[in-house]
């Protein structure tokens, strides 16, 4: 063997052991972090379940997840397990309490199955709002390894309610958009009109550009809208396959002359989500996707499902394109990072009272896909 070749074995030898360290620190310090999966769990009045922290090891290794809770509900009570019901399934379920709000640190799931437990207080009564959330993290125990974004797991009571608005002392917030006049406030009545307006928020048009010619053909291009106040405009991923409900009913107003079946229903709006040219996603539920066909000016319950292909359009950003119909992707991202959410007032092309009762976001099953929840706020989705 000459000497040469031994001085290229050793060469080759040095060389193979770098790239091999080199590519398992790199390999290291880049490993795919695992997810924790937003939940949605129904939680009877005065009741209690048990709750399974639910994870997925996105290396593919089947690694068992290791679960951290990083804050407690602040309603209603959050245990560990007991060590008699973690170990044989004896009562009591119940354990350590888990402190309300943000933990210091992160708290280790001690309960078999990566199970906590939570209770509803008693006497209970549901309200129009979810009971609460807490939020977990998980992490595979290899050395080394990063814990995931945080998952939340979302409880609500059997109607399923996450959000609204029943506008019992006040407009809570909500403002009318479009109307040269009426911006702001929405107006409140303390009153009620008839079984389904109970306490309620309406406007009146005082703005009206006609145009399209006179006849069916007409439509009114100065729409109002009743806006929906800051505690909407943020996550409502989890509302995915749920549905939006409100009530509207109208005290004046010919409704024989209606607005173009293109007329938005309601608006979503998502401004950090990208969009088909530049930034902000936008979707639409237009008249002509009514199941109940137009507003006729009675009291009426609306009930929109939040899923793609239930009807919802999306904004080409584009004027000389049409809306099209938006992704799985599309509703998510945009419920996920909501910055704008619009129901429609102005009905006809001419002027009309209308009134908004019982805003309602609810679901009562969690369907958020796996590919998208490698973030939390489903910035990035593969759906």
């Amino acid at each position: 063997m000459s000497s040469l070749y031994l001085v290229w074995l050793v060469l080759a030898c040095i060389s193979s052991s770098t790239y091999s360290a080199n590519t398992t620190s790199s390999s290291s310090s880049n490993a795919v972090l695992p997810l924790a999966l937003h939940q949605l769990v129904v939680v009877n009045t005065a009741g209690s379940v048990l709750i399974r922290l639910q994870g997925y090891d996105t290396s593919f290794a089947n690694t068992k997840l290791i679960y951290k809770l990083l804050s407690a509900p602040t309603s209603g009570n959050l245990y560990q397990l007991s060590q008699v019901f973690s170990s044989y399934g004896y009562e009591p379920k119940a354990g350590v309490l888990v402190n309300s709000g943000p933990a210091s640190s992160p708290i280790p799931v001690t309960g078999s199955n990566s199970r906590v437990y939570y209770t509803r207080p008693s006497p209970d009564m549901a309200g129009i709002n979810a009971w609460g959330s807490f939020q977990f993290t998980s992490n595979t125990g290899l050395n080394g390894a990063r814990d995931a974004y945080a998952g939340t797991v979302t409880l609500v009571p059997p109607s399923g309610n996450l959000i609204g608005n029943d506008f019992l002392l006040d407009s809570q917030g909500w403002r009318i958009t479009g109307n040269k006049a009426s911006t702001g406030n929405a107006n409140f009545e303390a009153f009620s009109r008839g079984a389904l307006l109970n306490h309620y928020i309406f406007a009146t048009d005082d703005k009206i550009n006609v145009k399209g010619g006179g006849g069916t053909g007409a439509y009114d291009s100065s729409l109002w809208y009743f806006e929906a106040p800051a505690p909407y405009l943020s996550n409502w991923g989890i509302a995915y396959g749920g549905s939006l409900r409100f009530t509207l009913g109208a005290f004046s107003g010919d409704f024989s002359k209606q607005n173009a079946p293109s007329t938005h229903v309601v608006e979503l709006e998502c401004a950090t989500c990208t969009g088909p040219v530049g930034n902000g996603i936008t979707l639409a539920f237009p008249i002509s996707a009514l199941t109940t066909g137009p507003f006729t000016g009675d009291a009426t319950i609306f009930t929109l499902p939040l899923l793609e292909g239930a009807g919802w359009i999306k904004d080409p950003q584009n004027t000389l394109l049409a809306w099209t119909k938006p992704t799985q992707c599309d509703i998510i991202q945009v419920l996920s990072r909501l910055s704008a959410f619009r129901i429609l007032g102005d009905w006809t092309t001419w002027y009309e009272s209308v009134a908004l009762d019982n805003v309602q976001i609810l679901n009562t099953k969690g369907l958020l896909p796996r590919c998208a929840l490698s973030r939390p706020d489903a910035s990035l989705c593969a759906c």
